[in-house]
């Protein structure tokens, strides 16, 4: 990882499905502020790109038809060159259209001024999510000149094994691209109370467990999602977090927001000397 990486989450409300030119647009305009604000990675929702399915008749169709994009696609390739001209890396969530018709990925990008460096596939899909999305199967985390870096896709937070992948490949930083719902009458399962205090406290287990640095970015607001689901609340709630100094950065629970902090290489030698997780984790695995 290099010395330090100026680091934003971009909370927000996406356009639902159908609209996938306005958010484009919002990505590449933000892009663009945060890149002036010297941030060097710049992370948006799940499916922040291309919004998510319609669970009614037909859903999956159109799914697949309005909702769904290419990898070399001109949306994705719009991103390359913002993130060329602007010199930043980005991690964009979009339904990745695969070359199997009605395969669907829910996905995220890793997109720097070298192009895509690389994409991952969400593995462990909640509820009506498995219906649409055929699950990833490999985890990979990907090298840039920024550091080494692993993405976690919302529900997958909650699998301590997700992150531990990707702390056994030696991750820095962990991108964690969401669209988690607030529960109880205003969408998704469990109780607002518990879910929002769970959601507040799992990035710096994360980081802590981990030893890297969270860069956690949900959205927030409304998102008609079907008649045979209605409407659901996101819980917003962004974080980022350093595995020694705990949360620098935190955006509020309903409100459109976007926050930034310095990622410091001091951070993550210090939380690995006090802590020698890794080598303790080799030297255990070894022993069983």
């Amino acid at each position: 990882m290099q010395n330090k990486v100026v680091a934003s989450a971009v909370q927000h409300q996406p356009v639902e499905l159908g609209s996938m030119d306005d958010n484009l647009a919002f990505i590449l305009d933000r892009l663009k502020v945060e890149a002036s604000h010297g941030s060097e990675l710049i992370v948006f929702p799940e499916a922040g790109l291309t919004s998510f399915f319609k669970h009614e008749e037909g859903g999956l169709k159109r799914l697949w038809e309005e909702g769904s994009i290419d990898l070399d696609g001109p949306e994705l390739t719009a991103i390359v060159e913002a993130a060329k001209e602007l010199g930043v890396h980005t991690v964009v969530g979009f339904n990745e259209r695969s070359k199997t018709i009605g395969t669907i990925y829910n996905s995220a990008a890793l997109i720097g001024p070298e192009g895509i460096v690389g994409v991952q596939r969400k593995r462990y899909l909640p509820g009506i999510e498995k219906l649409y999305y055929t699950p990833g199967t490999e985890r990979v985390t990907f090298e840039c000149s920024l550091g080494r870096i692993g993405i976690i896709i919302c529900y997958e937070a909650l699998f301590p094994e997700v992150a531990l992948e990707h702390f056994m490949q030696g991750a820095d930083i962990l991108v964690v691209t969401s669209s988690f719902w607030s529960g109880g009458a205003k969408g998704g399962a469990g109780d607002p109370v518990t879910k929002k205090r769970f959601w507040e406290n799992v990035s710096t287990i994360t980081a802590i467990q981990n030893q890297a640095f969270v860069v956690s970015c949900n959205a927030c607001g409304f998102l008609d999602l079907g008649k045979k689901v209605g409407t659901w609340e996101r819980l917003g709630l962004s974080q980022i977090v350093s595995p020694t100094q705990g949360v620098l950065a935190q955006a509020g629970q309903f409100a459109a927001e976007t926050i930034r902090a310095e990622l410091n290489l001091d951070d993550l030698s210090d939380s690995r000397s006090n802590y020698p997780l890794m080598l303790d984790r080799v030297r255990g695995r070894e022993l069983a």
